[in-house]
């Protein structure tokens, strides 16, 4: 019989965990009347309960490092940390006492990269990245198909693809960035640790669910004020700019590789943010709109990202897009979302400079004085279209 754990017998647990989500509720009450709106009250409640379910799978399912599993912790159901449209994230929990194997189908994203926290992620801002292997390092076959060990030490007389990881690990993160949304298809991966023994020898304990609310807890409280300020960092940006973080500050725990672009618009309903961008050599780029809560726009059945592949350039290589509350009948308009203030995100992917886009606010009748003259008009049947295969594409490769 396993030992009792009063705070999980007696209810005081779970009383703990309702006060911090009743807590985490300071980041959806508003005390400013300018900010005080219908949209922003009902965005807030389901972004709380959001972060609530992706902190539940995080801490409470995917927990058990002696029997990993990958699950998603955002994609079209659950949006929150400002989530890459283009992106599948998926997490497993790992243990640094461990040696595991990551086998299956990598698919054909644009770009995969597989990363170790120290701790675990939940514990933001407090990790970081242990140690990461990408798809132009790891060894697959023709069919796709790859065997990846990790763990304290590698195993005597294996040349395979093969991950260091410290005492501290606590979980591993997958990314697949796709830039053809309708083609490329996603991985099927499985990770098992190579000493587990079926059926597993112990069934869940009063111990375990204690350890897993405390962590819940933790991302609701210490990193749930931890990504919101983040979220403020960028609202609080001067109007309409933009700026891009060195490489090197991806390397604590973001994306590795990847330099952030971070800043707001403010865009009322008459008027349109025109925002310039010279694309440098790079491996992927892209563009985004977020709201209050550093939630991406609904990316999926509005055009509110645009990446390197969906963008179009114009014909001095220079990429221009279109901030508004309505379409304005270009290509690279980025929709608000019914938001006069929000966020505006950048992402750029091995890339061998950090430039500096521009953001200008324009009368929205008169955009087209702002663009160059070869700039297409988009018809509403055709942006009608363009948005109906966009979420399909979405979809089908979410529900894969």
């Amino acid at each position: 019989m396993t030992e009792r754990v009063e705070s999980v017998r007696s209810g005081a647990l779970l009383d703990q965990l309702s006060e911090a989500w009743r807590g985490f509720g300071r980041t959806v009450v508003f005390d400013d009347p300018d900010t005080d709106t219908p949209l922003l009250r009902a965005e807030g409640l389901r972004f709380a309960t959001r972060y609530l379910a992706a902190g539940a799978l995080l801490s409470m399912e995917l927990a058990d490092p002696a029997y990993p599993e990958f699950g998603r912790w955002a994609d079209t159901t659950c949006s929150w940390g400002i989530d890459n449209p283009d992106v599948i994230y998926t997490l497993a929990a790992v243990s640094g006492d461990r040696t595991y194997r990551i086998h299956g189908d990598r698919g054909t994203a644009h770009y995969f990269d597989i990363q170790v926290h120290s701790p675990h992620f939940c514990e933001a801002p407090d990790y970081r990245i242990n140690s990461n292997i990408d798809s132009r390092t790891l060894s697959a076959g023709s069919d796709g198909e790859f065997e990846l060990l990790l763990g304290p030490e590698r195993p005597a007389g294996y040349t395979g693809n093969w991950l260091t990881i410290d005492a501290e690990a606590g979980s591993l993160c997958v990314r697949q960035v796709f830039s053809d949304w309708a083609t490329e298809r996603p991985a099927n991966l499985v990770i098992e640790a190579v000493d587990a023994v079926y059926p597993p020898p112990a069934p869940l304990s009063e111990a375990d669910v204690e350890a897993r609310a405390q962590r819940l807890v933790r991302w609701l409280d210490k990193a749930g004020a931890y990504w919101d300020h983040m979220c403020k960092l960028s609202l609080n940006a001067p109007a309409n700019s933009l700026a891009f973080t060195p490489l090197s500050e991806s390397a604590w725990g973001g994306f590795q590789n990847q330099a952030y672009g971070m800043g707001s618009f403010q865009c009322p309903p008459d008027e349109a943010v025109i925002l310039e961008f010279e694309p440098p050599q790079c491996h992927y780029w892209s563009f985004g709109t977020g709201n209050w809560y550093w939630e991406t726009v609904n990316w999926f059945s509005r055009q509110s990202s645009l990446n390197h592949s969906q963008a179009r350039l114009d014909e001095d290589g220079v990429f221009r897009a279109v901030i508004s509350h309505r379409d304005p009948g270009v290509p690279n308009w980025l929709d608000t979302g019914g938001h006069t203030h929000g966020t505006i995100n950048g992402r750029l992917l091995l890339t061998d400079s950090v430039p500096s886009p521009t953001m200008r606010l324009v009368p929205l009748a008169d955009v087209r004085k702002f663009l160059p003259s070869e700039t297409p008009a988009v018809t509403p049947a055709e942006r009608t279209e363009q948005i109906r295969l966009r979420r399909r594409s979405a979809h089908l490769r979410n529900s894969h």
